[in-house]
């Protein structure tokens, strides 16, 4: 198992947080069964229209063998404003997925969420459906999924509540370099399946760049589009940010 920590983060964020959970970034690639996982402890500072300090940490515990995955995050974030008015933002996620054949595996999720930022008192999805590796190879990897997810939730001003139907799709591309560099971009498009015109985008692009056996520096760049946000909340949020990882 390894635990990463990050020393260092400076975030550029221009409207932050993102409702979209990129679970394609959080896998972590391994021909070995048995448990891996990472442990992430981060703050940054951010100034638009207010100034926010955010203090977060992020768990990640897997379980493999050799036909299925079992996966836990954790992500949680604390932010405070120069008013001292505290604002959180929380997720839970397990996934399980099953290999049917080499191609094609079978994914179920469920996720709880709030973040008060966005509006969202409460959020929970419950999906499931086949993921397609378009391209295996050991430097450049393709995926396709396309999924059912059933989404219940809970705004807080107004108090409204929403039960939807939605199809959640991805494609996700990973570039390693022989220097240890990593490229990957994931796409998601998560339209509801009665109203198409309600639909939500969230793109991540990461790069990876290795500077020693234990030490590399990345940067990450988050955007995010929702066609029909919560009241008082704007349509569209960028996010980037670097850091150093130190590896032990």
């Amino acid at each position: 198992m390894k635990l990463v920590f990050t020393t260092l983060a400076i975030l550029l964020v221009f409207i932050c947080n993102a409702q979209v959970m990129n679970i394609e970034q959080q896998r972590i690639v391994t021909d070995t069964t048995g448990w891996a996982g990472t442990s992430q402890i981060s703050s940054s500072f951010t100034k638009n229209t207010a100034q926010l300090l955010t203090l977060g940490f992020k768990d990640h515990l897997q379980y493999k063998t050799d036909s299925s995955l079992y996966l836990m995050l954790i992500d949680y974030n604390l932010v405070k404003s120069p008013s001292s008015n505290f604002d959180n933002a929380g997720t839970l996620h397990f996934r399980y997925n099953y290999k049917l054949r080499n191609h094609i595996t079978f994914e179920a999720f469920t996720q709880g969420q709030f973040n008060k930022q966005l509006n969202v008192s409460f959020r929970w999805l419950l999906g499931a459906g086949p993921r397609f590796k378009v391209l295996g190879g050991k430097n450049f990897r393709v995926y396709l999924a396309s999924l059912y997810m059933y989404e219940y939730e809970e705004l807080e001003t107004p108090l409204l509540y929403h039960r939807n139907h939605r199809l959640s799709s991805y494609i996700s591309i990973t570039w390693k370099h022989k220097s240890g560099t990593i490229l990957t971009n994931t796409v998601y498009y998560q339209p509801r399946l009665d109203r198409i015109s309600d639909y939500r985008v969230y793109s991540q692009f990461d790069l990876n760049l290795k500077i020693s056996k234990k030490l590399s520096f990345s940067t990450s760049y988050k955007y995010f589009f929702d066609s029909n946000p919560a009241e008082n909340i704007i349509h569209a949020t960028h996010n980037l940010s670097n850091g150093l990882t130190f590896r032990f």
